[in-house]
């Protein structure tokens, strides 16, 4: 029986760059760094992201993508600005959904994008 999303990987073009970004800027808690392997994880609350670099030529197309993860946050407009000042750039500023939700669309240094989402209080 599944029990939960545990792990999402992400295709990136450095590790050292996007550990800088996903740590530095995003803030996330790194768990595992291995040059190695070429592979990096970060605690992004009950799932783990994953980071890797191409391992072939099919692969490296998986760079620079929408990715459809979203970060979940309390306060979307001060994470929103708190980001945007650390030099995250965003396609989309915080916006309310027709469904309740309020998204706002970033991009890390490969050009992978990600949203953040505020979820209306009764969704969780």
């Amino acid at each position: 029986m599944i029990t939960q999303l545990g792990l999402v990987t992400v295709i990136v073009s450095s590790l050292a760059r996007a550990k800088r970004f996903y740590r530095d800027k995003l803030g996330l808690r790194m768990l595992f760094y291995n040059r190695k392997v070429k592979w990096l994880t970060f605690d992004a609350g009950r799932v783990t992201l994953s980071l890797t670099v191409p391992w072939s030529r099919q692969s490296k197309k998986l760079v620079g993508g929408k990715t459809g993860i979203s970060f979940f946050v309390d306060d979307i407009q001060a994470t929103y600005l708190r980001l945007k000042k650390k030099g995250v750039k965003f396609h989309l500023a915080p916006r309310k959904e027709k469904w309740g939700g309020i998204l706002a669309n970033f991009e890390d240094p490969d050009g992978n994008q990600f949203f953040l989402l505020q979820m209306p209080p009764d969704w969780r």
